[in-house]
């Protein structure tokens, strides 16, 4: 697939918004890499994520997916997620810029992604349909990652996020706020994204 970069889908006009949203991916993003180091097990994999390797000699992780109502998924890196619901989009969420990227396929070009460095992500050409795909992506991802913090706190305790955060010198977010926090910033996204 041939894509371009190109100006990224804005958020809502409250600069609040982004700078929250960015705060929480950047602890969030450290809070997935600590779950992969859970003395008892990979929680990512517990919650039925799966390794992609990395291609090359040194077999490091280029990410983990799972599908999602058989149809789309969602891609952890370092970088930020990708999420597709199985619609004929998706969105990037990066993790120092949240203003959604589009993509206009239900998965990313994991090739190129693993090509470029693992940082960039190749964007679509942006248009009506992925203004009114962001609308509707943003809030499904956010979710997710809610759905995914609150199970970290069933299975685990909140104690893990606390002993995560210890040691994160960057940490802006309370151990126990990451779901409501992902939950609130899909609401407001939804809320204050611009119309048509």
């Amino acid at each position: 697939m041939n894509s371009t970069d190109t100006a990224l889908q804005a958020p809502p006009s409250d600069a609040g918004w982004l700078e929250a949203a960015e705060a929480l991916m950047h602890d969030q993003c450290w809070c997935w890499g600590q779950d992969v180091l859970y003395p008892a097990g990979n929680l990512l994999i517990r919650y039925g994520l799966e390794r992609i390797p990395a291609q090359g000699p040194d077999g490091r992780t280029a990410g983990y997916t799972c599908s999602i109502n058989d149809r789309g998924g969602i891609w952890l890196r370092g970088a930020g997620v990708f999420y597709s619901s199985g619609c004929g989009a998706g969105i990037f969420l990066g993790r120092y810029d949240m203003r959604p990227r589009m993509i206009a396929c239900d998965a990313p070009p994991l090739d190129t992604w693993l090509r470029q460095g693992l940082d960039a992500f190749p964007l679509a050409v942006m248009s009506e349909r992925g203004t009114e795909a962001a609308c509707r992506l943003v809030p499904e991802a956010c979710a997710w990652i809610a759905t995914y913090e609150r199970w970290i706190t069933d299975a685990v305790g909140v104690t893990h996020r606390e002993q995560c955060l210890e040691r994160w010198r960057q940490r802006e977010t309370p151990a126990g706020e990451f779901a409501q926090r992902w939950s609130a910033l899909g609401r407001d996204y939804q809320t204050g994204a611009p119309t048509l």
